[in-house]
């Protein structure tokens, strides 16, 4: 590993400190090099796996920890067998950040289906970025925005997870879909088995199966819920929902439609909405909400302004 990312691994970790404060020493190493925040955002979306994170936190208490007076051979055994078990722990993860990211993206209102080398298939919805990477031992995508359905190839040797600023999702092998939306996550399985988890070292996760939905949000879980799996979504241009708030409605419709939408009030982006929507008609669908729910729709030189 190169210095630059032994620096940002070992920041990372004291990021996650709360008695460590060191924004002025971490601020100057990140704008010192341009590579610095790059290795840093990588670093700490891999410190997210929580049995990584363990170990290498347990290396830095050791390293500031006073130390013992032990004899040679209990010192020596001692740190060999730290070591090792921090590189057992820890070697399939680091491992993975040896591997370059391959990007995939897609601008607004462009759907995009792309087969992965570990024959896994993905749906890209408009507007959304994975950053993709498949190493010998585990096989991770950060969901970087925006929403993508994922055909896992069944692999046991290599788990597949799905990370995202607000928490991951852990497969062998399935069929989810998995959406960011006004800051939550939120995880659909069509087939098999996904584990939730949200962002944070110590967190209840949830097992989904088929046909179950959930979210996590501000390191916590929703409950599980059913939903219909023969119900239209966003890869048929449709959504189907027994309610959600318009906020998050206008987010798909913005990943669907080139002309950008947005609510001018809070208050108005909270109001919920039910029905069956077409996607790929956003003018039509908001113009028609305008007139059942009662606010306006503006035309601006920057797009469709929803407000009172």
């Amino acid at each position: 590993m190169s210095r630059v990312r032994q620096q940002a691994a070992r920041w990372a970790v004291r990021r996650q400190d709360a008695t460590i404060r060191e924004e002025a020493a971490f601020e100057a190493w990140k704008s010192a090099d341009p590579a610095h925040d790059e290795a840093f955002r990588q670093a700490w979306s891999t410190s997210q796996d929580p049995a990584l994170a363990e170990a290498m936190r347990l290396s830095e208490q050791r390293g500031r920890a006073p130390r013992r007076r032990l004899g040679p051979i209990a010192a020596v055994a001692g740190g060999l067998l730290a070591a090792s078990l921090a590189v057992f722990v820890a070697w399939p993860q680091l491992q993975l950040m040896t591997v370059a990211p391959i990007a995939l993206e897609t601008a607004p209102g462009q759907p995009r289906n792309v087969t992965l080398a570990d024959g896994s298939h993905v749906s890209l919805d408009g507007a959304t970025r994975l950053e993709v990477r498949l190493g010998a031992r585990r096989r991770q995508v950060e969901l970087v925005r925006g929403e993508a359905f994922f055909d896992v190839a069944h692999d046991a040797s290599r788990p597949f997870t799905v990370k995202a600023a607000e928490g991951s999702a852990r497969v062998l092998g399935t069929a989810f879909d998995l959406e960011r939306s006004a800051g939550r996550l939120e995880l659909s399985v069509h087939r098999g088995r996904v584990r939730l988890a949200p962002r944070g070292l110590i967190h209840r996760t949830a097992d989904l199966t088929m046909g179950q939905r959930a979210f996590a949000k501000e390191g916590r879980l929703s409950a599980v819920k059913p939903f219909d799996l023969s119900a239209a979504d966003w890869r048929s241009g449709w959504l189907e929902t027994e309610g959600l708030s318009l906020e998050r409605l206008v987010e798909r419709l913005n990943r669907a439609s080139a002309t950008p939408i947005t609510i001018s009030e809070p208050a108005l982006g909270r109001q919920r909405v039910a029905g069956r929507f077409r996607l790929d008609e956003p003018r039509a669908l908001v113009e028609n909400l305008a007139l059942m729910h009662g606010f306006k729709v503006r035309q601006t030189s920057d797009g469709l302004v929803l407000g009172r």
